[in-house]
């Protein structure tokens, strides 16, 4: 009877494979073992900063802490195999029968009691904390992701902010230069004052353009002193230092559409959750039969004077659950439920993750050809100031011309940088959307 109602549990979890034939629209190299993606941008500097966040960042320690939490669930749920043993003692001295005599009694119990499996209630906990303890151990490398990729975003957006800092300062030194020619020439009588005005204009807009890039490099220094758990007065030494924007050197890691799904993490918390979610459902289940408890007692009393007795009790206990007002079924029905949103996440999770990967590749594979543009427009543009420039020294155009293509030039070199971050924002997108190795 107990052989064949055993096999009322439920069976262990598999997740089904999602349908990726038609996955990824834009083609990639297969993906092969190689060092961590970001450090494909060859900057020390970004490397230094990812490898302290990985060290010291709170949301990875929050992390390593559910693994402790997930670990103890696993070693609860292993102890429902075992028989419990309790031991206990105790020292009594007393009158019992009231007549004047004193005596002194010693006595220790030893009780044991093992629940039996019958029914596969302790098999489906032990599969469901088994499951939690893998989801949280990958949820780890989900923050890692999410961390290295936040570091990378934070660094790229601070260069860009001191690039386009440098630029503008660029601009307004040329703008001064134009505004001394300008001066030159109305002393020779070759400009008016509205001239003067004008460059005078160009120099102070330029300028006015300086403050809102200091707000956005600080506010990348600071985001990067959070995520590294550092001082902001640590990090502003090492990175006030102007360098190039990063620009990675090598094609994002991509490889075929399934395996991708399989190798993301987020997609395999969501799996785990949903076999958690599913074996739980066995633990509801059980609870529908009945339970077999095996106890027993041993308890020796020394009666001082008067000899020692050893009492003992051992049997079996069973536990109907004939009526329990719909509890059991309600819980089964809960059980159920989580089980279906379990699915529905990890099905979503597999959708959001080829969005992500669609939408880095598009990202990247555009802002190559955006960049590469944006390269050709600013040498244009420089020659146009250069021109421009001697026509107007000539006295053969107005100054309008001059102001204009200084205007151009500096708005071609801020798409530029633009467009480099863009470009470099889109390989940390498909990098880390395509779950490339973090080494």
């Amino acid at each position: 009877m107990a052989t064949a109602l055993t096999g009322c549990a439920t069976t262990p979890f598999v997740a089904r494979a999602p349908d990726l034939a038609n996955s990824f629209s834009v083609a990639a190299p297969a993906r092969t073992a190689q060092a961590p993606w970001f450090q494909s941008f060859q900057d020390r500097r970004l490397d230094e900063l990812i490898l302290r966040a990985l060290a010291r960042n709170l949301s990875i320690q929050e992390a390593l802490a559910v693994i402790d939490e997930a670990e103890a669930g696993t070693q609860l749920a292993r102890a429902s195999d075992f028989p419990t043993l309790r031991a206990g003692g105790a020292a009594v001295r007393g009158d019992p029968d009231a007549i004047g005599r004193v005596s002194d009694s010693t006595s220790a119990t030893l009780s044991t009691s093992w629940m039996l499996d019958l029914f596969g209630a302790n098999r489906a906990n032990r599969a469901a904390a088994v499951a939690e303890l893998e989801a949280a151990q990958i949820s780890e490398e989900v923050a890692r992701r999410a961390v290295t990729a936040a570091v990378s975003s934070a660094y790229i957006d601070l260069r860009f902010f001191q690039e386009s800092i440098a630029l503008t300062r660029q601009s307004v030194a040329s703008r001064k230069e134009t505004l001394d020619l300008t001066r030159s020439m109305l002393e020779l009588g070759q400009a008016n004052r509205l001239d003067v005005l004008q460059a005078e204009q160009a120099v102070a807009q330029a300028e006015a353009n300086l403050p809102s890039l200091q707000i956005g490099f600080d506010q990348s220094l600071n985001r990067l002193a959070t995520l590294t758990a550092s001082r902001t007065a640590e990090l502003r030494p090492m990175l006030q230092r102007g360098s190039a924007q990063p620009v990675a050197r090598f094609r994002p890691s991509v490889g075929v559409p399934a395996e991708v799904i399989r190798a993301r993490p987020d997609v395999q918390v969501a799996e785990r959750q949903l076999a958690s979610a599913a074996a739980r459902i066995g633990v509801a289940e059980a609870a529908f039969w009945p339970s077999v408890t095996l106890s027993g007692t041993i308890t020796p009393t020394d009666i001082k004077g008067g000899g020692s007795l050893t009492s003992w009790s051992i049997g079996p206990q069973i536990s109907l659950p004939i009526f329990t007002g719909g509890a059991n079924k309600a819980r089964l029905k809960a059980a159920e439920a989580r089980a279906q949103q379990a699915e529905t996440r990890w099905r979503a999770s597999v959708l959001d993750a080829i969005e992500e990967v669609e939408n880095g590749l598009s990202a990247y594979n555009r802002g190559a050809a955006n960049v590469v543009a944006q390269r050709r427009l600013v040498a244009s543009a420089q020659e146009t100031v250069s021109l421009a420039r001697e026509i107007y020294r000539s006295g053969q155009s107005t100054f309008f011309t001059v102001l204009d293509a200084e205007r151009n030039l500096l708005s071609a070199r801020a798409a530029l940088a633009s467009a480099v971050r863009d470009h470099a924002a889109g390989y940390v997108a498909v990098s880390v959307a395509a779950a490339a190795p973090l080494g």
